[in-house]
């Protein structure tokens, strides 16, 4: 299995320490947590019209184990290992031709055109060498603007009094987890992403976030944001600049705001997102980037040249029951033409029991009748079973 040279590093790192002190080890190895899950998830997608290997009919189930091991504490450094394996238990077209292989599961499930059947999720050393710094190296789950889903990296965590900073190279990224199997890919060739970011504290209702994104040769990101809050009432106003490093016309800009509150047990919010005329806004991986803003279940045109979205949810959860739901319009530009696109989603997520919880998405996607895609409506579950 090939995982990034900093995650076995990262693995050795603990391993090395018997030699200088084998009964701590032995204990801290002792005092490690074991933990896993069994899930199974079904997702079925309906196009009125079908057009090509991704747009079209689909309908199958994946089932995944994944099994957790976190050491103690020794000397400042912990381990965090975790492993998953992926069956399919059934398709609907078992030889239908995806963008990644054959079979309706490899659209969502795939490695070099086959399922894969085991890979890490999780493989990385924690470092605290006080309780206001935490350096995380190796595989990890990261999300923050424009580095998000699975990535092979280096995260710096530090926090002095009210200013905290977040310090992040990447070197790979993928998603690894239950509805997901998307393979780990280089970034950049080798040279990977860099990201900084500075957060102020300025009251308990007001923050501010400045950061800059750095992919080598390729482009910059920089942007910054506000994060108000006065009792049940939160906004975010944010806004970023992509420059590109060889093609000044792919220079883009984003407008990013969000508005929520609490009304009677209701959670409503809303938000509006506005990338510039000029150029779509890139970030370093679209598949893997930025999803911390869009909202929706699918939301493809949100980073389009001159997109234009409006969106409005509202959460409520009754006893075990949580449920959201999403409504959105987007306006882009393709070519000479404006079109537009309503998405529609609702999420429910039930506790059985303790252990076993199950989680359903319905999403319908509205397309413009210009549009080369055509409508369709995506049912997703997943059972997972937690021990």
């Amino acid at each position: 299995m090939k995982i990034l040279k900093l995650s076995m590093v990262a693995a050795l790192t603990i391993g090395g320490c018997t030699i200088a002190s084998a009964d701590s080890l032995a204990q801290t190895l002792k005092d490690g947590k074991v933990s896993g899950e069994f899930t199974a998830t079904y997702e079925t997608r309906n196009f009125d019209k079908e057009n090509g290997a991704y747009y079209q009919d689909t309908g199958y189930s994946v089932g995944s184990f994944a099994l957790k091991y976190e050491t103690g504490v020794w000397n400042n450094l912990s381990l965090t290992s975790k492993f998953r394996a992926y069956t399919t238990l059934f398709e609907d077209d078992s030889n239908s031709t995806t963008s990644h292989g054959r079979g309706d599961a490899s659209e969502r499930f795939y490695q070099d055109g086959k399922n894969r059947d085991v890979d890490a999720e999780e493989l990385f050393v924690t470092y605290t060498p006080n309780s206001n710094i935490t350096v995380k190296a190796g595989r990890q789950f990261i999300s923050t603007d424009w580095i998000n889903k699975t990535q092979d990296a280096v995260r710096i965590d530090a926090k002095y009094g009210n200013t905290a900073i977040e310090a992040i190279w990447s070197a790979r990224q993928g998603r690894i987890y239950s509805r997901d199997y998307r393979p780990m890919s280089d970034i950049n060739g080798n040279k990977g992403v860099y990201k900084l970011g500075l957060t102020q504290t300025f009251t308990e209702n007001i923050s501010a976030t400045a950061y800059g994104l750095m992919v080598p040769d390729v482009r910059d990101i920089y942007g910054g944001k506000t994060n108000f809050k006065f009792n049940d009432t939160a906004l975010r106003a944010h806004y970023a600049v992509s420059s590109d490093d060889k093609d000044s016309t792919l220079d883009s800009t984003l407008i990013d705001v969000k508005v929520s509150t609490k009304i009677a047990g209701f959670a409503p919010y809303a938000g509006y997102i506005k990338v510039d005329d000029d150029a779509a806004f890139p970030g370093y991986g679209a598949s893997n980037s930025g999803e911390i803003i869009v909202p929706f279940e699918e939301g493809d045109y949100v980073y389009s040249k001159g997109a234009e979205t409006y969106y409005l949810g509202v959460s409520k959860s009754f006893g075990d029951l949580s449920s959201t739901l999403l409504y959105g319009n987007t306006e882009y530009i393709s070519g000479s033409d404006k079109l537009e696109l309503n998405e529609t989603t609702l999420w429910l997520g039930y506790a059985l029991t303790s252990d076993l919880k199950a989680n359903l998405g319905y999403t319908l996607v509205d397309e413009d009748e210009k549009s080369a895609t055509s409508d369709y409506d995506q049912l997703n579950a997943t059972l997972t079973y937690s021990f």
